[in-house]
């Protein structure tokens, strides 16, 4: 891998963990104060950003894998 390219995936990879920790907090956020509220809020927005980190994670690989020839 060029430089350019093991930057561009290292930022993508800290996003994706930066992402997945917010959707993580949200969760905890549900199970500690237990309401409506707070289980609509786990369920869409954490939901939808651990979704985004792992759509973000499997970018990654599948391009990874592309460079090394494999896929």
């Amino acid at each position: 891998m060029n430089d350019n390219n093991s930057h561009w995936v290292r930022k993508v990879v800290i996003v994706a963990c930066v992402l997945n920790i917010l959707a993580l907090l949200t969760i905890i956020l549900s199970i500690i104060k237990f309401t409506p509220l707070t289980m609509v809020t786990s369920i869409s927005i954490g939901g939808g950003l651990m979704g985004l980190a792992i759509l973000m994670y499997i970018v990654v690989v599948v391009r990874d894998l592309h460079n090394q020839g494999i896929l």
